[in-house]
C-alpha cells in the first residue's frame, strides 16, 4: 500500500515532492491561526473597553503593508495584529487549496495502489474471498480514510508545535486559585486531560476493531452469495441467504451496543474538556486579574492544544474502521504473495478455457 506509491520509479518523485509541499501548506495555515489567536485578544479587549474605532479597525481594516508582512509571516503579533478581513482573505484560499490538493494527492495514491493490485490479481491463481471488493471498495475506503486521518494528524502536530509555546507563555502570567502562578499550568492540565482520555478511550474501544472486521467479513460473504444468485438462477437459494443475513444482524447489534457505550463516554468527555479552561480561569477573571480579551485568547489556545492532544479520541471510531480495512488488505496482499510463491496450474486452465471459447474460423 505504501510501496506501490512511495517507492516505485514512476511515482517516487511526485509522491515525495507533493507530500513535502502539502506539509508546508499545513504548517503555513497553522501559523495563520496563531495570528488569529492574537487577534482574539485585541478584538475582545476592544469590546470590553468600548473602543468602537479599534473594534471596526480590527474587524474590517485594511493595510497593504501590514497584509504583505502578514503574508510572509513577518508581522510581530505583540506589536500589531492583522484585521479579521486580512486573515480571511489569506486563510480561506489557502485552506481550500490545501483540501483540494490533498484530495487529488490521495486519489493519485489510490490510483497507484489500484493498478498495482489489478496487475497482480489479474495474473494470480489465489482464491480470495471478495477479491474484487478489496480492490474497488477497500482501496477506496483506505484512500479516503487515510486522507482524513493523515491530514488531520499532521495538522494537529503543527498546531501543537505552534500553540504549545503560546499556551505556556500565557499560563506564566495567569494567576490560578488564590492568586498563585504555576508555570505552564494550562499546558499540564491539557496534557493530563488528553492522556487520561486517550487511555480510557483505548480501553473502552478495545473490542471495536474485531467487531468491525467480523462485520466486513460477513457482509462480503453475503454480497458474494447475492452476486452468484444474480448470475445463476439455480443458485438463488434463499435458505442460505436468510441465515447469512441473520449473522449480519447479530454482528451489527453487537456493534451498536458497543458504540452506544463508547459514544456516551466520547460525548461526555468532549463537553467536559471544552469547559475545563473556563472553569480554571473563571476565578481570575471575576477577580479582574485578567481582561476579557486575554481570557478569550487563552481559551482559544487551550482549545487548540487540547483538541490536538485528544485527536485520537475524536477519531477513534474512524480509526477502528480503518484498522479493519487494513487487515483485509493485508490478507489480500498475503494471499497474492503466497500464490506467486507457489503457483498452481489454474492459470493454464484459464488459458485453455479462453482458447476453447475462440470462434471457429
Amino acid at each position: 500500500m505504501l510501496k506501490s506509491f512511495f517507492w516505485t520509479k514512476d511515482q517516487f518523485l511526485y509522491a515525495w515532492l507533493m507530500l513535502t509541499w502539502l506539509l508546508f501548506i499545513g504548517w503555513y495555515n497553522v501559523e495563520i491561526l496563531v495570528y488569529y489567536n492574537a487577534w482574539n485578544r485585541e478584538f475582545y479587549d476592544a469590546i470590553q473597553t468600548l473602543q468602537e474605532d479599534a473594534f471596526w479597525e480590527l474587524l474590517w481594516g485594511w493595510d497593504t503593508r501590514r497584509f504583505w508582512d502578514f503574508l510572509w509571516l513577518n508581522l510581530d503579533s505583540e506589536m500589531m495584529v492583522p484585521s479579521f478581513l486580512e486573515i480571511i482573505v489569506l486563510y480561506t484560499p489557502m485552506a481550500v487549496y490545501a483540501t483540494w490538493q490533498t484530495q487529488r494527492y490521495t486519489f493519485h495514491w489510490r490510483e497507484a495502489n489500484t493498478y498495482y493490485y489489478l496487475r497482480r490479481w489479474e495474473n494470480s491463481t489465489a482464491q480470495i474471498e471478495g477479491g474484487s471488493q478489496r480492490i474497488q471498495e477497500d482501496l477506496m475506503i483506505f484512500g479516503k480514510t487515510l486522507q482524513g486521518l493523515f491530514s488531520g494528524f499532521v495538522n494537529k502536530i503543527f498546531v501543537l508545535a505552534a500553540f504549545l509555546p503560546v499556551l505556556w507563555n500565557l499560563s506564566e502570567g495567569l494567576p490560578v486559585w488564590d492568586d498563585k502562578i504555576i508555570p505552564g499550568f494550562l499546558v499540564w492540565v491539557a496534557l493530563t486531560l488528553s492522556l487520561g482520555g486517550t487511555l480510557l478511550s483505548f480501553l473502552l474501544g478495545l473490542k471495536l476493531p474485531g467487531l468491525e472486521y467480523n462485520n466486513q467479513v460477513v457482509e462480503a460473504k453475503f454480497r458474494k452469495q447475492l452476486v452468484h444468485s444474480e448470475d445463476d438462477f439455480s443458485k438463488r437459494m434463499t435458505a442460505d441467504l436468510f441465515p447469512m443475513f441473520a449473522s449480519i444482524k447479530r454482528n451489527y447489534y453487537r456493534l451498536f451496543n458497543w458504540y452506544m457505550g463508547f459514544g456516551v463516554w466520547q460525548t461526555a468527555f468532549g463537553m467536559i474538556a471544552g469547559n475545563v479552561a473556563l472553569v480554571v480561569l473563571a476565578p481570575s477573571y471575576f477577580a479582574q486579574l485578567v481582561t476579557f480579551g486575554v481570557l478569550i485568547q487563552v481559551l482559544n489556545a487551550f482549545g487548540r492544544v487540547e483538541g490536538a492532544l485528544t485527536y485520537f479520541i475524536d477519531r477513534w471510531t474512524t480509526i477502528v474502521d480503518f484498522q479493519s480495512v487494513i487487515k483485509r488488505l493485508r490478507e489480500f496482499n498475503r494471499a497474492l504473495d503466497e500464490a506467486e510463491a507457489n503457483p498452481t496450474p489454474v492459470t493454464t486452465a484459464k488459458a485453455k478455457t479462453t482458447r476453447s471459447r475462440k470462434p471457429k474460423q
